[in-house]
């Protein structure tokens, strides 16, 4: 009896005592190995050292986000709902008006409109309401050490150290999403580093309190992945239900045909009858919704890999949009 209840105590002394401690030893480890190659990377040895310093452990947080992601795939109109909703559009119409000035000078340098930079803004953050608190620097470090991506986090893990470097942003005050994404934009560092802007002149990127360098970095972004002016991204397409069962996924239509039979000609008002244009078929819903999809819905898929992401941005910057 006396030796189970010591074997007891020495497994729970492990548990509770030993194992953390070698855990956080070997963190500590790997983050020291880390310095070579961060140095390599253009991370100075102050930034490094400095940084390194403060992490301790793991992220405990950041792993169980990582590892309870959810596996099941969300309907279209379930997505649908949970980002375009009667608060999401009046805020949007309103902030389009209170920033009208700024979007329109952005706009005109970017020749991306207003309404889609509003759109990103609002579907990533919630027009900036709410864009994470966690540590970038951690959570990277974390993701690089404990993930199925670790090559892909160190490389971002690597990125925020040499904004930290550059003096853009302290890493206390670096704060965003547990996976990473940054700021009310929710660039990852090496978007950050490839397209934020300092569009205000402040000798700083600011993407977590300057409008300007918000709306400028998405822009940016955007027309920097292949952007063209004056062409419209997604809109959904109505018909009747006999020439609807004639259309089918990832395929052109003459733009004509879609003009003739559209149940509702202001969405097809923009086509030119000389051209045809894809349509796109959302299957998984009680009923079928159809799409028309052009140039601009794949750049904005850039910013988030996904169809459903990009038609409802569309969506939204369809009706928040103000003539």
């Amino acid at each position: 009896m006396v030796k189970i209840k010591i074997s007891k105590l020495i497994v729970s002394l492990y548990i509770f005592i030993i194992a953390p401690v070698v855990y956080a030893n070997d963190y500590k480890n790997w983050l020291d190995n880390l310095q070579e190659e961060a140095k390599e990377y253009g991370v100075s040895k102050e930034t490094f050292l400095d940084t390194v310093s403060n992490l301790k452990y793991p992220n405990k947080k950041v792993l169980k986000y990582y590892n309870n992601q959810p596996e099941f795939k969300i309907t279209f109109n379930n997505y649908y709902k949970r980002n375009i909703n009667t608060s999401r559009v009046s805020k949007g119409k309103k902030l389009l008006v209170k920033h009208k000035s700024l979007l329109d000078k952005i706009s005109e340098e970017f020749f991306v409109p207003a309404e889609i930079i509003v759109s990103i803004w609002g579907i990533e953050t919630n027009y900036g309401s709410y864009i994470g608190n966690f540590s970038i620097v951690d959570s990277l470090a974390t993701l690089a050490y404990e993930s199925k991506r670790k090559k892909y986090f160190k490389k971002e893990f690597f990125n925020s150290l040499l904004i930290i470097d550059k003096a853009y942003i302290s890493s206390d005050k670096m704060i965003g999403s547990w996976a990473g994404a940054m700021g009310q934009s929710q660039f990852m560092p090496s978007s950050y580093l490839e397209y934020a802007i300092d569009h205000n002149n402040d000798k700083k990127i600011d993407l977590w309190n300057s409008y300007e360098d918000i709306f400028a970095s998405i822009a940016n972004y955007l027309r920097r992945h292949g952007w063209k002016a004056k062409e419209y991204w997604s809109n959904e397409y109505y018909s009747n239900e006999h020439y609807l069962k004639q259309l089918k996924d990832k395929q052109l239509y003459s733009n004509k045909l879609l003009r003739k039979n559209s149940n509702n000609k202001l969405s097809t008002s923009h086509l030119d009858e000389n051209l045809s244009t894809e349509i796109k078929v959302i299957k998984k819903n009680p009923n079928k919704r159809f799409f028309l999809i052009f140039n601009n819905f794949n750049v904005i898929k850039k910013y988030n890999n996904s169809n459903f992401y990009a038609l409802v941005l569309g969506e939204l910057a369809n009706i928040i949009r103000t003539k």
